[in-house]
């Protein structure tokens, strides 16, 4: 609105502001516990730095155990090579001792069955032998 002497008025401005006691009254009241405030302000800044700090020496420390174990373990490895390499030849050779081995055991397996197979044979043969032996000495026994 305007006044007549070209001045504006707000209506909506409350009297107390515009004289200044409001706006005073809230400062002079905020003043002691603005400075509580910021004390707590930057003591939670502090200690969140601190806790920053904190968070990035674990990482580092962390990730110094982390290469440490992996240099170890490479160290390790290419140590363990040539002994996996002779373990590999042992390996192969007692493989190839093994299936010679197989292979004997079948053949004097084959060469056992063929001898019983010829044992039982002459066995049988002598047994026929003897038969006969018995049937001449007893006809030699009717002929004298």
């Amino acid at each position: 609105m305007h006044r007549k002497d070209g001045q504006t008025t707000n209506i909506y401005e409350n009297d107390d502001v515009i004289k200044g006691k409001i706006g005073k009254e809230i400062t002079d009241s905020t003043q002691g516990k603005s400075s509580e405030f910021i004390k707590s302000v930057c003591v939670k800044i502090r200690s969140s730095r601190a806790a920053a700090v904190c968070l990035v020496l674990l990482c580092v420390l962390l990730l110094t155990a982390v290469i440490v174990l992996c240099v170890h373990i490479h160290t390790k490895s290419s140590n363990y090579t040539p002994e996996t390499h002779q373990l590999l030849t042992n390996i192969t050779n007692l493989t190839q001792e093994r299936d010679q081995l197989l292979t004997m055991i079948t053949n004097l397996s084959e060469e056992r069955d063929g001898l019983k197979i010829k044992n039982k044979n002459l066995t049988n043969e002598r047994d026929q032998l003897k038969l006969e032996k018995n049937d001449l000495q007893m006809s030699l026994g009717k002929l004298g």
